[in-house]
């Protein structure tokens, strides 16, 4: 019954409206019926009542008086169906359809009306009328009349009737068929089955409810899916250092290294490794959580660049790689966190630097564009695959596989740097051939004077 309770609510719904209305409609008609009726009768007895007036009128006329007038009123009582009483102007009773008051003195009970009392005859005489119908005989014939008008609407109450069952049946599998999909589904997933989707034919709100669950179910299952790789990337990223840093100090403890400098050296630089790894993390979770909170100031972008060119130049040059910074003079100040703008620069110059071969060039420029200053990061490398763009931002992911971490970074330098650009309101890009180099390319915005920017936190 659970699963038919919404047909069930349907039928009663439709069932409750047709019978009110029905119901409304038979009351509404059988008392306007009545009204009616009884409006037409009196109606119907006026005109009888003057159009007797007048023949007795010209009766009086053309007879001198009243004489012979009896038969002429017994014939209309029986004509019309009434008890009808002529006076004089003494009050005498001068006719009566009935012959039980001739000759006496009339004392109508409520002179004054047209119906059951009395019409006056110009000045001749009066006339008294009153219905003799049958005891219920307009009220039977009401009655018999209102009992067909509510047959007729007893059999188009029950027709309706049946109608709504059809339609509420039709609608009720058409409503409840993707509805006990849905709740399938959710159970499916619930229970951790996080690639159930469901298939709904319908342009309308189930159709939209449907299509929301299945992007809920995608969006989950990446989730998961990104969750579970992420989980074995940081353990695989963890567990070489550690091994090392582990395989050092037992090796000292059995006495096989001896604890000098260089062995001392190698175990801090593979703690230092540990512990960038841990502070990328770190600030990876911050921006994607939206917690980053920047010091925005006005910054010279041409300054930027050429502190974070110096930077690198010496590792660039160790590596024979040419390293070229071009970008206008003036450019306009940027609104940016000096510091994070300095990390993104930082990761995609050290990006570029490993994917350039000795010989190669590493060339940063930047751009004004409207009311944002773009800044790119280009090399001449081995290029990125086709297939690889569109992860190339993606946590843990390399597009070399074969590289050696200590060649090939943690796979957090590129995630950093998008989200921090974004969070300064900029965007990132990529633009790769294979064989030719890549260009990362990021935005962002020119420092208005009329803002209050300063310590704008990143939404």
């Amino acid at each position: 019954m659970k699963s038919h309770s919404l047909l069930f609510r349907l039928l009663a719904g439709f069932s409750i409206v047709i019978i009110t209305t029905v119901g409304a409609v038979f009351f509404f008609l059988s008392h306007s019926t009545a009204a009616e009726f009884e409006q037409f009768t009196k109606a119907v007895e006026c005109r009888r009542a003057d159009n007797l007036s007048l023949q007795l009128d010209n009766y009086f006329i053309q007879s001198g008086g009243w004489d012979g007038i009896q038969p002429f009123i017994e014939q209309m009582g029986r004509i019309y169906e009434w008890r009808i009483i002529v006076t004089d102007t003494d009050g005498i009773v001068v006719a009566d359809s009935e012959s039980e008051m001739l000759g006496e003195q009339h004392e109508p009970e409520s002179p004054g009306g047209c119906l059951a009392s009395s019409c006056a005859i110009t000045s001749f005489g009066t006339l008294y009328f009153e219905p003799e119908m049958r005891p219920g005989a307009e009220m039977a014939l009401l009655a018999a009349m209102i009992g067909r008008i509510g047959g007729f609407l007893l059999w188009s109450c029950l027709i309706a009737v049946a109608v709504a069952v059809a339609i509420a049946f039709l609608i009720s599998r058409r409503v409840l068929s993707p509805v006990r999909a849905l709740t399938v589904a959710v159970q499916r997933v619930g229970h951790g089955d996080l690639g159930q989707r469901v298939e709904v034919n319908d342009k309308g709100e189930m159709g939209d409810l449907a299509g929301a669950f299945n992007t809920m179910a995608g969006d989950l299952e990446r989730g998961d899916r990104v969750q579970r790789q992420m989980i074995g990337d940081i353990a695989h990223e963890l567990r070489t250092p550690l091994s090392n840093i582990r395989g050092y100090i037992e090796a000292i403890r059995d006495r096989v290294v001896e604890p000098d400098e260089d062995t001392i050296v190698t175990i801090d630089e593979e703690a230092t490794l540990l512990s960038r790894l841990v502070d990328d993390l770190q600030d990876l979770s911050i921006v994607e959580a939206g917690h980053l909170t920047l010091e925005i100031q006005p910054e010279d972008p041409l300054a930027l660049i050429q502190q974070a060119t110096n930077a690198v130049r010496t590792r660039a040059a160790t590596q024979g790689i040419e390293l070229d910074a071009r970008a206008p003079h003036p450019l306009p100040l940027v609104a940016i966190d000096h510091h994070r703008i300095s990390q993104v620069l930082r990761n995609l110059l050290d990006n570029a630097i490993a994917q350039t071969g000795q010989g190669g060039t590493v060339t940063l420029t930047a751009t004004g564009k409207g009311n944002m200053v773009e800044v790119a990061v280009s090399d001449t490398g081995a290029g990125i695959p086709e297939e690889d763009l569109p992860k190339i931002f993606d946590r843990f992911y390399r597009a070399d596989k074969s590289r050696a971490r200590a060649t090939g970074g943690r796979g957090l330098g590129l995630a950093i740097s998008k989200g921090l650009v974004e969070a300064h309101g900029g965007t990132m890009r990529v633009e790769s051939e294979p064989g030719e180099g890549s260009t990362f390319t990021f935005s962002i915005p020119v420092y208005r004077e009329e803002e209050e920017v300063k310590g704008k936190a990143a939404d």
